[in-house]
């Protein structure tokens, strides 16, 4: 397996290196560490091109690795390699990266401003989680500080569709001796009104998590492998992932929804999971 991590110059960067870390530990592979900076494009059309500029722009970039690549070690990454690449969007200019290489899988931290243990999604991960070919590993923020030595428990968002069925089986293919565990996420839908409409709410939502059960335990029969099933309720993403006990060596893995296209494409859920998960999440492509 082959790792690309995109680093830049601040604590995201080294949230990404350590989710790395723990990511290469725990799955095995090589690790690239790569910035992309901002070249210009080759459709720039008449406008004149600054070759000094461009090559500052490359000579920053490269300090920007140059330092990631300096405190590495403290995020157990003692060998890798290093890169730079020009593009005018970061995150596109990190897939055409992690094609160009072979890449399995791209890292990123967070967007500036985000709480500690939750994950922001900027442009470029924006990018990434609506076109990446390879699956995209999120870091939330401050994970630096609180990362495993390796993983523990693979999670899987489990929603009884084609995607989430590969998700699953993606898990046990690299689950190794950690845990694996199918989970279902089920958001309450408050009614306004009588009693009598918050009774057939109740109605409505003890069907839907008798049938999530149903889906979930046949999911893991058909896997055929040792695996546990849970079930959360909430009003929104938030509460619902607040009422599983995390440890803290979890990787949420998630499928992609809504593209005909073998890329990482962001459902509803799936959006609302990669904000609301208090540890890190793997988002899959289509048809991975």
């Amino acid at each position: 397996m082959k790792i690309l991590v995109g680093v830049v110059p601040d604590a995201s960067g080294s949230d990404a290196m350590a989710l790395a870390g723990v990511l290469s530990r725990s799955l095995g592979g090589d690790v690239l560490i790569a910035h992309v900076y901002a070249a210009p494009s080759a459709q720039s059309g008449k406008r004149k091109v600054d070759a000094e500029w461009v090559a500052y722009l490359r000579a920053d970039a490269e300090a920007v690795v140059a330092d990631a690549a300096e405190a590495a070690p403290r995020y157990g990454l003692t060998q890798f390699e290093t890169a730079v690449h020009g593009h005018k969007s970061s995150g596109v200019g990190l897939d055409e990266l992690a094609q160009r290489i072979g890449a399995d899988m791209i890292v990123i931290g967070s967007a500036p401003g985000a709480s500690n243990g939750r994950f922001l999604i900027g442009s470029t991960a924006d990018q990434l989680l609506h076109g990446s070919h390879v699956p995209v590993a999120v870091a939330p923020a401050g994970y630096r500080r609180v990362h495993p030595d390796v993983l523990g428990r693979l999670v899987v968002a489990f929603q009884d569709t084609t995607e989430s069925h590969k998700a699953l089986e993606w898990a046990a293919e690299h689950r190794g001796d950690r845990r694996l565990t199918a989970l279902t996420v089920l958001l309450r839908h408050r009614v306004m009104g009588s009693n009598l409409a918050f009774d057939g709410e109740g109605l409505v939502s003890r069907q839907l998590e008798e049938d999530a059960r149903v889906a979930l335990g046949a999911a893991l029969r058909a896997l055929d492998t040792d695996a546990d099933s849970e079930l959360t309720i909430g009003d929104d993403a938030s509460s619902a992932m607040g009422r599983v006990q995390w440890h803290g060596d979890e990787l949420l893995v998630l499928a992609s929804g809504g593209s005909v296209l073998r890329r990482v494409f962001l459902g509803d859920m799936t959006y609302k999971l990669v904000r609301a998960t208090p540890v890190p999440a793997i988002v899959l492509p289509r048809h991975t």
